[in-house]
């Protein structure tokens, strides 16, 4: 029992490495650009040090060598997501497989450079629903609806980043707390272009046509948690061009499309 003991408490403290301190220390700069019959393009630049990429790894082979060492072989493998991949081939094939939802890949670049790894791309989508549909979108809510015939109302929610009902319960809050350091290399930036004038919006910048947000914990120590409670919004005007609604509820990927 001891032994058992010993072993959940290491994968544990693994495992909220990869969650806190990963979730903490990445860099995400995205820009979604909406064309006027509803396709675009989204450009995303991500980063997180190689080292928290190794640890990653690590704790993966080991949740897998404790299951072996248990009898358990049926078990769900963690699988890593966008912006946790940083193989070139897995995200290939990864985004190769979105063609079914009218996305095309037209740009891929991997990069090490100080100590981080970074993943440069570019998809193409025919349509915003199937970009949301995607399943790094999985636990971010969207909604689009007509307000009336010439505006429309986007609002995304963003994840709970760095936090999960499950690792909550079982980590410490001294234990978090104490990886607080590694948040020193949270930012993300998110912006949305429309094709006609942005009527009203939340962002932290906007011109008439792109709105800009952005969570940066060296300028901000709440960056996180505001991030966690965000909602971006944007009012535009669709009086010169048409797109459908839908909505898309947090934890899945299917979409509701009017």
């Amino acid at each position: 029992m001891r032994h058992a003991f010993r072993q959940i408490s290491l994968f544990t403290f693994l495992l909220s490495v990869l969650l806190f301190a990963g979730m903490g220390c990445v860099k995400i700069d995205a820009t979604v650009s909406i064309e006027r019959d509803g396709s675009g393009t989204l450009r995303a630049i991500y980063g997180m040090p190689t080292y928290i990429i190794k640890q990653a790894d690590l704790a993966r082979e080991l949740s897998t060598s404790l299951d072996l060492a248990n009898g358990r072989t049926n078990t769900v493998p963690v699988v890593l997501d966008i912006p946790f991949l940083y193989d070139e081939a897995v995200l290939r094939t990864k985004f190769s497989a979105m063609a079914v939802d009218g996305l095309t890949l037209e740009s891929l670049k991997t990069r090490e450079q100080g100590g981080w790894n970074y993943v440069d791309f570019s998809l193409k989508f025919k349509t915003l629903g199937g970009l949301f549909k995607q399943s790094f979108f999985k636990d971010t809510a969207v909604s689009l609806k007509h307000l009336d015939e010439t505006s429309c109302k986007l609002v995304i929610t963003p994840p709970p980043v760095g936090q999960t009902p499950e690792i909550s319960t079982v980590v410490m809050q001294e234990s978090i707390n104490s990886l607080t350091p590694f948040l020193n290399g949270f930012r993300v930036v998110t912006r949305m272009g429309f094709p006609s004038d942005i009527r009203n919006s939340n962002s932290l910048m906007s011109d008439n046509r792109r709105a800009t947000w952005e969570w940066d914990y060296e300028k901000d120590q709440q960056a996180l948690s505001r991030l966690a409670q965000s909602k971006m919004v944007v009012v535009f005007d669709v009086s010169e061009f048409r797109i459908k609604d839908f909505e898309k509820p947090a934890g899945t990927v299917l979409l509701n499309e009017n």
